[in-house]
């Protein structure tokens, strides 16, 4: 029993070292908001877990999470697998193709034209300013 409290006492104190570090070491003030929420987020389940333990409630938190983080992943997949399978690969091959020519093509005629508007002068009357 003492030996569990005392290694929680130290999780718990490596931890807020640990934090503290993070925080000192960051240069710019402007995260250190969102790293203090997280930590403090984390520094509570930290010191629940005992009372988890005791309501037997460790496992059911942590499959929770598992289940939930599993789902997400699943969802995922199944999404990315329908849109590769809605794709046809010869037909955007073909319109990469396409619009590849098509970019050749108007940097051919930008160059074109530059060259033509570099030869041409023009000619300005005399400006007076009163």
């Amino acid at each position: 029993m003492f030996r569990e409290l005392y290694e929680w006492i130290q999780d718990i104190s490596i931890y807020l070292v640990l934090t503290a570090a993070v925080l000192y070491a960051l240069p710019g003030a402007e995260y250190k908001k969102y790293i203090r929420f997280f930590t403090g987020m984390v520094l509570i389940l930290m010191i629940l877990t005992p009372v988890f333990r005791l309501l037997g409630m460790e496992d059911q938190v942590t499959n929770f999470y598992k289940s939930r983080e599993y789902e997400e992943k699943i969802s995922e997949i199944e999404n990315a697998t329908e849109y590769l399978y809605g794709i046809d690969t010869e037909e955007s091959l073909k319109k990469a193709e396409n619009i590849l020519e098509e970019e050749i093509n108007d940097s051919e005629n930008y160059t074109d034209n530059t060259k033509e508007e570099k030869n041409s002068s023009v000619k300005v009357e005399e400006i007076q300013i009163d």
